[in-house]
């Protein structure tokens, strides 16, 4: 018998969304999953990869949603103990400012007022860097993006997220208590897919194994990374802990691209590292003060595993043939 209350899914469909319903499942949850058109034509792929994974009775329902209207989210979220906010558009444009604003304005006041408490949103990390040097380590609690300078170089989606944080925060601060909110910010989400198309994130990774990318080089910067599985438990795991609330890391670690690069070539061996000096003053990886993600208790895989799901994936779809 399932005795744990329903949650509600907005962007079921997504990457990290698609994620996260899954999870729920596993762990015994019914989800409500919202997606813009939720026709069997766009939902065959969910329910036979993402709502299979259900256990204890749990079950998926969808419901057509956009993250903007309060009446449809409202019957979305009905019957439900808590939200995920993994919906959203990375379009670098003017518009997706007021798109991400208005849409977790709605979606906070909409389960304020269905008396929804917990709450859980995807950000990234774009959100956490402040003008100037670089903190060492940077702390979510602490460090924040500028967003004016974020949009005067058309950063659209970075500002839309810093902006959408604060918004969020502001209002849980504003409802008394009413409102516990969460927000993940990771950098580069790797990992098993359940979509029938290549994600960006998996795009990008799939052109650097196959030297459509960096062929004869190899950036003198770093990349922030987690497996998308992992990121997906942090956000159960934020809202299953009562006492959780404000920003959290989404991150294994930060590596050099030399690092990732090389544990790619020893994960496997078909790629070949190019062959380039070191540079004389090499990037320092961005330190973060992982603390308060650790109190969520998930184990995160460490950079070879990661890489190997990301092979794993690619493989099994015929993408490094």
């Amino acid at each position: 018998m399932n005795e744990k209350a329903p949650v509600c899914v907005i962007g079921c469909s997504g990457f990290i969304g698609s994620h996260v319903t899954a999870t729920l499942l596993e762990r015994g949850y019914s989800v409500h999953g919202t997606l813009r058109d939720a026709s069997d034509e766009r939902t065959h792929w969910l329910r036979e990869r993402v709502a299979s994974r259900a256990k204890d009775d749990a079950t998926l329902t969808f419901f057509s949603a956009q993250m903007n209207d309060p009446e449809a989210l409202t019957a979305a979220m009905k019957g439900c103990d808590g939200v995920f906010m993994c919906a959203g558009t990375e379009k670098q444009a003017p518009e997706t400012i007021e798109i991400m604003l208005s849409g977790v304005r709605t979606i906070l006041q909409t389960a304020r007022s269905l008396g929804i408490k917990d709450v859980v949103l995807t950000s990234s990390t774009g959100s956490t860097n402040p003008p100037g040097p670089e903190p060492n380590p940077k702390v979510e609690t602490k460090h924040w993006s500028d967003p004016m300078q974020q949009l005067s170089v058309g950063k659209f989606s970075p500002a839309a997220k810093t902006l959408m944080e604060a918004l969020a925060l502001r209002l849980m601060e504003e409802s008394e208590g009413a409102l516990r909110v969460c927000i993940m910010n990771p950098s580069l989400v790797a990992g098993p897919v359940y979509q029938p198309e290549l994600v960006m994130g998996m795009k990008f990774l799939r052109s650097i194994i196959k030297k459509e990318r960096w062929a004869d080089s190899i950036p003198n910067g770093s990349m922030s990374v987690i497996d998308v599985r992992d990121l997906a438990m942090l956000h159960v795991k934020a809202y299953e802990n009562k006492e959780a609330s404000g920003r959290y890391f989404g991150v294994k670690k930060s590596w050099s691209w030399r690092d990732i690069l090389s544990t790619l070539s020893q994960v496997y061996p078909a790629y070949t590292l190019p062959d380039v000096p070191e540079p004389e003053e090499p990037a320092q990886p961005t330190q973060f003060d992982l603390s308060r993600q650790e109190t969520l208790g998930v184990s995160l895989r460490d950079l070879p595993e990661i890489l190997e799901g990301v092979i794993d994936e690619l493989t099994a779809r015929g993408e490094l043939s």
